[in-house]
């Protein structure tokens, strides 16, 4: 009878293993070690304890979204409603406008230098322009969060501090941790499989929990036989994903975390989306990762639908309808405004009235959101019914967590900017708004790491910028807060 894995000593298991396994062993990676601050000046907010980055793929069109300007290409039927003095926006594009809307704070003077789908989604999701002779080495800025915020993790904690919802399926997928330390790459669920995979009923979760338990100690033991402590040549990168895994899976607040009711569902548009990736799902399951308190505190929702450069590519078929709507990957802006417009409308909906953590306070009051885009749309509408790449200026938007509602930073013609909107001459851009999540979650955001294995030292927020602006200011977007 076969002896089980778990019962072999180690010198059992170097005579089982050794020859196949030990000789692609990959030795033990140097992490950085040496980090430094640049600036004695600089004094992180630190007035949010969660962030929500939500990643609106493809580039939403701001002439009919968040900078509307009406020009003789704008429909007629997009019924145009005033939130504020300088902020309209269309009922027609965004039904429930008025759950969220008055919260927002837009910044409208945002520059993009990359104009290509991937190197811009990269520059969303590294916080600095494309670099291709240090790639590998550059980690994702979730990644930077979750290294800084370790020290304020919980032995309760199962979640890892930086979870994506459906990045795999945007055109720049996950990057994850470069340099840094393989556990702090982040959890990316996918909604596409994840309720199938893992939504089982409580009948049987104690049965998986029992086959984790087996497996996971027959991997402990394999590990047994590589001296840098695990198999294959990306050993340390599978041991942390396993272990986050392991430690999710056999956590009763994981389930919970997919135990959605259809009433939600509903109001989070969920059976009327079409897409692979379905934005209302990423947007609950966002939610209740917060309500768990397990440990998930820095999250990315991709708005991917059914990958591709994202549903709001609209190079053409703007507003298509019928026949003449676009097929595939993307949608749109009746469909792709609405779809994103029930998700959001109740995401800050349920956050406004979901308890925080301090005595008073909602979970949006210690949530900042934030919508971003990777680039904006020409003003011109060419001959397909579509608007191109646009990089002089494009709108983000940001609420809760100590963000004043109702202001405009910023403002333009449609072509370019007339008035930056804060302090600096320079347009703000992507590198601005991971400044600002770095200082509103407490970290200071002129630090760099000195030890890389290029041996380029990493700022957390460049200022010279390979492929940019010859300079950038190195500063949140204060504009935003006070």
């Amino acid at each position: 009878m076969r002896e089980r894995i778990a019962n072999l000593s180690r010198r059992e298991l170097l005579k089982l293993f050794g020859i196949s396994v030990g000789t692609s062993l990959a030795g033990e990676a140097a992490w950085p070690r040496k980090i430094q601050a640049q600036s004695r000046k600089v004094t992180p907010r630190k007035n949010v304890r969660n962030v929500i980055f939500i990643q609106n793929c493809g580039a939403m069109s701001p002439p009919e979204c968040l900078d509307f300007k009406e020009t003789r290409f704008t429909a007629k039927d997009l019924d145009i409603q005033t939130v504020n003095s300088d902020f309209v926006i269309s009922k027609s594009i965004f039904p429930n406008y008025e759950k969220w809307a008055p919260r927002a704070t837009l910044v409208r003077s945002f520059y993009e230098n990359s104009l290509v789908h991937s190197s811009a989604q990269y520059h969303t999701q590294a916080g600095r322009a494309l670099n291709a002779a240090i790639l590998r080495e550059i980690p994702a800025f979730g990644s930077v969060v979750a290294y800084e915020l370790e020290s304020e993790r919980r032995s309760s904690d199962t979640f890892p501090t930086f979870v994506s919802f459906d990045l795999w399926n945007a055109r720049c997928p996950q990057i994850g941790s470069g340099m840094l330390h393989p556990r702090f790459s982040g959890l990316d669920i996918n909604t596409a499989s994840v309720f199938e995979a893992f939504g089982a009923g409580e009948d049987d979760s104690a049965a998986k929990n029992s086959v984790l338990a087996e497996r996971w100690e027959v991997l402990g033991r394999m590990s047994e036989v590589s001296p840098s402590g695990g198999i294959g040549g990306k050993a340390n990168e599978y041991k942390a994903h396993y272990e986050y895994a392991y430690k999710i899976l056999t956590d009763a607040r994981f389930k919970k975390l997919l135990n959605l009711s259809e009433q939600d569902k509903a109001r989070y548009g969920v059976p009327k989306d079409r897409g692979t990736c379905k934005i209302g799902l990423a947007m609950l399951l966002a939610r209740n990762v917060l309500a768990a308190d397990a440990g998930g505190r820095f999250l990315w929702v991709a708005n991917t639908y059914n990958g591709g450069n994202g549903p709001a590519d609209n190079h053409d078929q703007l507003y298509g309808r019928g026949a003449l709507a676009p097929k595939g990957a993307q949608l749109s802006i009746y469909e792709s405004g609405p779809r994103l417009d029930a998700a959001f409308s109740s995401l800050i909906e349920d956050l406004s009235k979901m308890p925080g953590k301090e005595p008073g306070k909602a979970l949006l009051d210690e949530t900042m959101v934030c919508m971003v885009h990777e680039f904006g749309r020409n003003p011109e509408m060419n001959t397909n019914g579509g608007r191109d790449h646009w990089g002089p200026c494009f709108t983000n938007l940001f609420m809760g967590g100590g963000v004043k509602p109702g202001r405009i930073i910023g403002k333009t013609d449609g072509y370019k900017v007339t008035d930056v909107g804060w302090k600096f001459k320079e347009q703000p851009m992507m590198d601005h708004v991971v400044s600002t999540i770095y200082s509103a979650l407490g970290i200071d955001w002129s630090k760099k790491i000195v030890d890389t294995p290029s041996g380029r030292a990493y700022e957390y927020q460049q200022t010279a910028p390979l492929g940019g602006p010859a300079f950038i200011p190195s500063t949140p977007i204060e504009e935003l807060f006070v």
